[in-house]
């Protein structure tokens, strides 16, 4: 009895962990798009734009605390609830996210850039996707029909953000300011892998699906 016990404890702290992480991330990326809404420099804007550069950064700490608790259980337990390797690869992906989520703010401070049309949109759509990821995570243990739906919804927004991502190059390179364009285009690209990284995730998911629920 007290060996079921244990392995429906680890479940649940395997459970636990990777819902964190996603929240977590949910929490950050939000965070970004608030950051977005900041669209020009005023000592106000500056303001807000560097505590929301700590709040994120915050954020992004407590993911990678959550991850390497994960991690440690992983190191430590015989059984997992799910695939070692899906769990482990899940985990690394959602916690990518989150650190793209932090570069760009950082690289946006240091670059001292604003952002435009494209840059909200994106960001807007990747809080949509991460807020599907988040879904699937805790339905994953529960409702494959539901968990299934959240990642296709995931993908949608990949591949929406991935085409602004084109647009926005496209649009970007009209500029004549050879060093605006470079330091937009590394931004550009953060969001994109982050987009990515969604969809891997949104993928992991699938598979863990299809082999484990």
């Amino acid at each position: 009895m007290k060996l079921w016990e244990s392995l429906f404890k680890k479940a649940d702290a395997f459970q636990q962990l990777i819902q964190k992480q996603a929240q977590l991330t949910v929490e950050g990326v939000n965070i970004l798009n608030e950051f977005m809404g900041i669209e020009e420099s005023t000592q106000n804007g500056e303001v807000l734009r560097h505590n929301l550069r700590i709040k994120i950064k915050q954020v992004e700490s407590e993911g990678d605390k959550a991850r390497r608790a994960l991690i440690n259980e992983l190191n430590k337990s015989l059984i997992t609830p799910l695939d070692r390797q899906d769990l482990f690869n899940l985990s690394n992906v959602i916690d990518n996210i989150l650190d793209y989520a932090l570069s760009t703010v950082e690289e946006m401070l240091v670059y001292k850039l604003y952002p435009n049309y494209y840059l909200k949109k994106m960001i807007e759509k990747s809080s949509r996707g991460v807020t599907h990821l988040q879904y699937a995570v805790e339905q994953l243990f529960k409702d494959k029909q539901l968990t299934n739906n959240n990642i296709v919804a995931a993908k949608v927004m990949e591949n929406e953000i991935e085409e602004l991502y084109r647009e926005a190059l496209a649009k970007l390179f009209e500029d004549s300011d050879f060093h605006y364009i470079f330091k937009m285009r590394e931004v550009y690209r953060h969001i994109s892998n982050s987009a990515d990284r969604i969809s891997e995730a949104a993928d992991i998911i699938g598979n863990i699906l299809i082999k484990e629920v």
